[in-house]
């Protein structure tokens, strides 16, 4: 009964609880998910802040953006705390699997060590380490994507 839940510090925390919808709410807000990575029937899912980049206010969470993007997940900034749980084609969440949970840990450790400039790393290469850089500038100096919300009375949308 595990999942993973990446802080905005990058700190990654282990949560011995069922990964249920209320669980992920509870440490997200209002949730999108985003599929990771796939191994036969299962899967991990992502569960990030629907809001989090927009409103303003909730801190870009660098370590767990490029978490996801290694993980195959879309290419963007997220902001708030990152869920990471198992997916099962017909069961849908679900705890994480053991071997999961190691990948997730290595790799989370390997962002870090690449993040803190440490290049005695033998697990990740040179070239990946770049890339986790760049990546992880990307996501703090991306605009802050703009929205406009309109009302149907609005004249923008009259034809």
């Amino acid at each position: 009964m595990t999942y993973v839940v990446i802080d905005t510090d990058g700190a990654l925390h282990i949560r011995d609880q069922s990964p249920t919808v209320e669980a992920i709410r509870a440490e997200v807000g209002d949730w999108d998910m985003v599929r990771l990575g796939y191994r036969g029937q299962f899967a991990i899912r992502g569960w990030v802040s629907d809001t989090g980049l927009i409103d303003g206010h909730t801190p870009r969470n660098v370590v767990g953006s490029v978490l996801v993007m290694c993980c195959n997940g879309p290419q963007q900034p997220y902001a708030g705390p990152i869920v990471v749980t198992g997916w099962d084609e017909y069961a849908e969440v679900v705890p994480l699997a053991p071997d999961w949970l190691m990948s997730l840990q290595e790799l989370h450790q390997c962002i870090g060590d690449a993040l803190a400039g440490d290049d005695g790393c033998t697990r990740c290469g040179p070239a990946w380490r770049q890339d986790v850089r760049n990546a992880a500038e990307m996501v703090r100096d991306a605009p802050t994507p703009a929205i406009r919300v309109i009302s149907l009375d609005d004249e923008l949308v009259r034809p």
